[in-house]
């Protein structure tokens, strides 16, 4: 069933789905609240993004992504550690993460990790940089498929750590994370939302790129990845101006009656 065959069906979903803003909660009410209409589209978009292996399962994936979000709540950063400094390190990161041609998720990760690494670990200044690429080097195992050798880590730092001040401080940071290393990434969500409200790939672009952007805002920490990628799709259509059909319409407020605070 497409937007344009039953606009009320997205109409009614605005009226009865009811997301609360800190994740799901009343999961055994839940089938009742929300809509097929919703559940359809979210499970078609989990299968479109190869997010799923299979679809039988896309609603209760979808489920405990909202759930399990993590966010970390916002507190200052060490005095000698500022925001124009963290910037400075995240943007580092960056760019060792497109040069070693890492995915996109093991960036959210490795800026995740880092976040909650920087309020939960007594890190010197100078070795600012080692925990940056600690954190990164933690997604990526995470992540990918295929790690470089810690000696080509530290040949990327110039050789200011050795190997194993690398591995003591990855040590160090499991230890002071509890070795959780779990993260529903904002990215996955933007993908869902611009999917179910049928964004253009122009839009999506602006989105991805406004969202990466907020890895270098310290305060965005505190806000969950739901209600980030549904701040940068909604920014990203102001910018762009984007003018939207009805069947657009009916498809953006079903998507947005994903509640994102």
């Amino acid at each position: 069933m497409g937007f344009h065959e039953d606009n009320s069906a997205a109409e009614d979903c605005v009226e009865t789905c009811v997301f609360y803003p800190h994740g799901l909660q009343g999961l055994s009410s839940l089938q009742a609240l929300v809509p097929s209409l919703l559940r359809r589209e979210v499970e078609k978009a989990l299968e479109k993004l190869d997010l799923i292996w299979d679809r039988h399962y896309a609603w209760d994936m979808f489920l405990d992504m909202m759930r399990t979000q993590n966010f970390v709540p916002f507190t200052d950063l060490p005095g000698h550690f500022t925001d124009a400094n963290r910037a400075i390190l995240v943007d580092w990161i960056i760019q060792v993460h497109d040069l070693l041609q890492f995915q996109e998720e093991t960036l959210y990760l490795a800026i995740h990790l880092l976040n909650r690494s920087l309020r939960h670990l007594k890190v010197q200044t100078a070795n600012l940089q080692l925990l940056g690429m600690v954190c990164l080097f933690l997604a990526a195992k995470k992540e990918e498929s295929l790690l470089p050798e810690v000696s080509a880590l530290c040949s990327l730092m110039d050789h200011a750590y050795t190997k194993h001040q690398l591995l003591r401080m990855e040590r160090k940071v499991l230890s002071s994370l509890k070795f959780d290393l779990s993260c529903c990434p904002a990215l996955h969500f933007l993908l869902i939302f611009s999917s179910v409200a049928h964004c253009s790939a122009m839009v999506v672009w602006m989105a991805r790129y406004l969202l990466e952007l907020s890895l270098l805002e310290d305060r965005c920490v505190a806000f969950l990845p739901v209600q980030l990628a549904g701040a940068a799709l909604c920014l990203a259509r102001r910018v762009l101006q984007e003018s939207l059909t009805p069947a657009g319409e009916a498809a953006w407020c079903l998507a947005s009656s994903i509640h994102v605070g």
